[in-house]
């Protein structure tokens, strides 16, 4: 699943691709993708003839600058979207959504698990409005620190590895990057949030900052299915200490890794380097 550091770098590949482009047209291949409320004929009326201004990203998910409009897209499990210029380049089976440009190339959302998500909303409501009013901020923000964290997560008695993936709290950290982050500030999974010390969420909040930040240097983790596209793969997956590890030696302590579910979620962790309170 695509999380915050391969949408930015899906978002930087589309800014890069298509920028100032023109929809011409548009092709609904799959018309559940559109969430909003609208008929198709008027979501092509208002897409149509629109010229892409800029490709943004809050959280994980990707925002189309259109002019009064925005359109938000959810890549979920397996969304991609490719900037081609012939179809026949990819599986068209899973194609759900074509833009065509006006330089004659195709902006096409391509989902195999069809659970991807597509809004349109007007552009100086939408942070107001589903999907995007829910979200909490991310870990880069300038008013979010280590205090900010623990306030917004130490009343919950939940697992900490549940709360550091409730977007409304923080926003961007997906289950690869919740793995990481939680063994760099050698802190278990399974600790109760409201267990944690005002440090522990010192240690998580840096953790977050370094881990998401080299994710995204090194163009997120391409892991499974997923690819940012046009060539391009994330490296970080070279660089995962504990996610996907089981079994393999701890680097800082060379016992095994361990994975477990935590409520439902795959999670690996040394019980060695990782406190349990």
């Amino acid at each position: 699943m695509p999380e915050l550091p391969e949408v930015e770098t899906v978002v930087s590949i589309l800014n890069k691709n298509a920028r100032n482009k023109k929809i011409v047209s548009i092709d609904v291949v799959y018309p559940k993708l559109i969430k909003t409320e609208i008929s198709l004929e008027d979501f092509k009326k208002r897409v149509s003839n629109k010229i892409i201004n800029e490709v943004n990203r809050i959280g994980k998910y990707i925002i189309f600058d259109i002019g009064v409009d925005v359109l938000i897209s959810h890549l979920r499990m397996e969304g991609k979207w490719y900037y081609i210029n012939n179809l026949e380049l990819i599986n068209q089976k899973h194609i759900e959504l074509i833009f065509y440009l006006d330089n004659d190339y195709m902006l096409v959302y391509h989902d195999t698990r069809k659970f991807g998500t597509i809004n349109l909303e007007e552009k100086q409501f939408y942070k107001f409005k589903e999907p995007i009013k829910k979200l909490g901020p991310e870990p880069f923000v300038k008013e979010v620190n280590g205090l900010y964290f623990s306030n917004a997560m130490s009343k919950s008695n939940k697992y900490i590895k549940t709360v550091l993936l409730d977007q409304t709290k923080i926003s961007g950290i997906g289950n690869i990057y919740a793995d990481e982050i939680l063994f760099d500030s050698k802190i278990h999974p399974e600790n109760k949030a409201n267990n944690l010390s005002i440090d522990n969420y010192i240690c998580i909040y840096n953790s977050s900052k370094k881990i998401l930040k080299r994710a995204i240097e090194l163009g997120g983790s391409t892991i499974s299915t997923y690819k940012a596209g046009h060539g391009i793969s994330g490296k970080f997956q070279n660089e995962l200490k504990v996610h996907l590890r089981k079994g393999e030696n701890c680097f800082n302590c060379s016992n095994k890794i361990f994975k477990i579910k935590v409520n439902g979620r795959g999670t690996y962790y040394c019980e060695y380097c990782q406190i349990k309170y």
